[in-house]
């Protein structure tokens, strides 16, 4: 924690800029979105089904524009891109509180997903990645507990806000805060960002002079490769596998948290207790992983951070136990914690910062797609007469897999 607070005394400003948009992204989140559900379909006469279909529109249709979207924050000031997604979300929130009709939904839904789970936790963890170098795994780890802070304010927030104002007044009182509150708040902690660029700018060009001063890099390290670069190299697909396990496989398995309470006989408020323990190991992890990864660096912590997750995953197969959820909550929210800022580090020490928007745009966007899918998926199966224990067994299977297809991934991206 020492670590932490004189890390924090050095450039508290812009680290205290990735925890806020980390937290403002709350509001394009399935949790919070869902905290209306009930009110939404009730206004426009829709079953469960017909609004998971609109959202699962809606997220689709972000992640495709999230990869051009997303890659931007290469090419514009970091002040004026910010200001341009806040601004993203609240006329999405304006929509969500004004529109009427389906199409307005829909319209809401994309616009909420893009800018607010899409852009912002992108932009808040392309930041950190790209212009903290030695204290990059700290960095990110400050600004995903944006994220966290988040999840234990906004579900008692909003319950609140709805009783009192209603529920389309409440998403008109939020994109008011942050057109006139947040705005104001992003422009003011990146005061002093252009000598900030400046020095990145330098040392890049440093970092290339070297390189051509010492010939060719074969191993790619300390090379700044471009999106079409990364996507013909080999090493990328396979640690894909990796990074997008934790979101699709956990959100597949979340979505049919009742019919699994059903089968397993458990007991719906010890579940609601054991998700505390998976957002309290969660945020352990994500402090502890910073410091780690600055140590030790992302590189070696990707293969094995899922090992957690997976182990937690095995205790649904093997046990209608309720200390079975226990452990599949408290060893998941390890993985979790690791995950953001593992992953976000891990693209910059392997493919570089300049062109790291873009980079993460796609990942981003694939990992949305497979949150989208795998809800769809696991249902089908469920309806097939598969087994919630054989399900979650082909999720440790797939971590299994992935982590050493992450290990060959890593022997392709340094060339040993």
């Amino acid at each position: 924690m020492r670590d932490y607070l004189i890390f924090f005394r050095q450039d508290g400003r812009f680290l205290f800029y990735g925890f806020l948009l980390a937290f403002l992204s709350s509001s394009g989140q399935t949790y919070f979105i869902a905290l209306f559900g009930a009110e939404i379909r009730h206004e426009y006469a829709l079953s469960h089904g017909d609004f998971g279909l609109i959202f699962s529109m809606g997220t689709l249709a972000s992640a495709a524009c999230l990869i051009w979207a997303g890659r931007k924050v290469d090419d514009l000031d970091l002040r004026l891109y910010s200001v341009i997604v806040v601004i993203g979300l609240a006329i999405a929130c304006g929509v969500m509180a004004g529109g009427q009709g389906i199409i307005f939904l829909f319209l809401a839904l994309f616009g909420l997903r893009l800018c607010g789970q899409g852009l912002l936790g992108h932009t808040s963890q392309t930041a950190m990645a790209r212009y903290f170098d030695s204290g990059r795994g700290k960095a990110l780890s400050i600004a995903s507990l944006g994220h966290a802070f988040a999840q234990a304010l906004f579900p008692s927030l909003v319950v609140l806000m709805v009783a009192i104002v209603g529920w389309r007044a409440a998403w008109g009182w939020y994109g008011a805060v942050l057109v006139l509150v947040m705005i104001p708040l992003v422009l003011m902690l990146l005061r002093g960002h252009g000598a900030r660029h400046a020095a990145l700018t330098t040392r890049l060009a440093r970092a290339d002079e070297a390189v051509r001063a010492t010939g060719n890099n074969p191993s790619g390290i300390d090379r700044q490769w471009t999106l079409g670069q990364v996507l013909r190299h080999p090493g990328f697909y396979l640690v894909m596998s990796n990074v997008i396990a934790p979101g699709m496989l956990m959100t597949g398995l979340m979505f049919h948290q009742i019919h699994m309470l059903e089968v397993k006989h458990w007991d719906i408020s010890w579940f609601a207790f054991c998700f505390v323990a998976y957002s309290g190991f969660s945020v352990i992890t994500g402090i502890a992983v910073g410091p780690m990864i600055d140590r030790y660096s992302a590189r070696r912590l990707i293969t094995l951070y899922l090992t957690p997750m997976g182990t937690g995953m095995l205790a649904l197969v093997v046990s209608d136990h309720p200390g079975a959820v226990l452990v599949w909550f408290v060893l998941s929210g390890a993985t979790s914690g690791m995950h953001r800022s593992v992953i976000s580090a891990y693209w910059a020490e392997a493919y570089g910062v300049r062109h790291l928007g873009a980079i993460r745009a796609l990942v981003s966007s694939v990992s949305v797609v497979g949150t989208a899918i795998s809800p769809v998926l696991f249902g089908w199966m469920i309806d097939g007469g598969i087994s919630i224990e054989v399900i979650a067994a082909l999720c440790v299977i797939w971590i299994a897999l992935a982590m050493p297809a992450t290990w060959l991934g890593l022997r392709y991206s340094t060339g040993k």
